[in-house]
């Protein structure tokens, strides 16, 4: 690894955290737009969406720089679970209901790629439809090694676990596949599919938000032990280095010895 991870602390979630989200999520956009005037990001669930709606929907400053352009966005799912889409475990269900239905109608809408609800008895099946939609987005299988995100804006479970790659688990050494199949969570519900670890951590930036004193804990073991760095965050650090920028609050690295920088803004 070269340069180490980005590590941000903030005492408010709302005054402070979601606003230096917001830069960064833009500053991802910006750049974007100048490579290839679109923005492709994924995003997981729990409690991330209702901060990306707090960044985001926030008024802009009049900047060109703080302009949301949602018409260029193309929203994809670091991971998902192998249920309906209006079932209470679906991460596109808990996306739609704290960001995407909370867009203004005189904002445009970004465009979103959920599962096909049509495969969702068989994980595999799942996630090669969900890889053929990367195929077909981010160029043929042959051409393109693995799809290159813009942004992908991932959560920390108290496990260490983001996406639905778990610690320990067989799919972590998978190098091949875009998108795996796992039927075996230790999360309910069993059945997922998540972004690979190598399609992870070949993003353009990587960002996690880690929020309250649940997560002290492992992120004490993340940024301070070897144990932690073979977690599957610990992982993505590793692999990605300063392309990788951790958003937390005060009670989440409350006790963590890693430097931390002031802020975004």
């Amino acid at each position: 690894m070269g340069r180490p991870v980005n590590l941000y602390s903030f005492a408010s979630v709302d005054n402070e955290l979601a606003p230096n989200l917001r830069k960064y999520i833009l500053d991802a956009q910006n750049e974007a737009f100048k490579r290839h005037d679109v923005f492709r990001i994924a995003v997981s669930g729990g409690s991330l969406p209702k901060t990306m709606a707090k960044a985001l929907l926030a008024p802009s400053n009049g900047s060109p720089e703080d302009k949301v352009d949602f018409s260029k966005w193309e929203v994809f799912y670091a991971d998902e679970r192998c249920v309906p889409l209006t079932h209470e475990d679906s991460n596109h269900k808990l996306v739609k209901e704290e960001w995407l239905d909370k867009i203004p109608q005189d904002m445009a809408q970004p465009k979103v790629f959920p599962i096909d609800e049509g495969t969702l008895e068989d994980a595999q099946e799942t996630a090669d439809e969900y890889e053929k939609k990367l195929v077909n987005v981010f160029a043929s299988r042959d051409s393109v090694k693995v799809p290159l995100f813009d942004l992908l804006l991932l959560g920390c479970g108290p496990d260490g676990h983001t996406c639905s790659l778990f610690p320990d688990h067989p799919l972590l050494r998978e190098t091949e596949a875009w998108v795996l199949a796992i039927n075996d969570s230790p999360k309910p519900p069993p059945k997922r599919i998540t972004l690979s670890l190598p399609v992870v951590q070949a993003a353009a930036k990587i960002g996690f938000v880690a929020t309250g004193g649940g997560k002290k804990d492992v992120l004490k073991q993340i940024f301070e032990t070897e144990e932690g760095r073979n977690l599957p965050c610990g992982l993505v650090n590793g692999g990605a280095g300063e392309k990788v920028s951790w958003f937390c609050d005060t009670a989440a690295t409350d006790g963590v010895s890693f430097p931390r920088r002031g802020s975004v803004i």
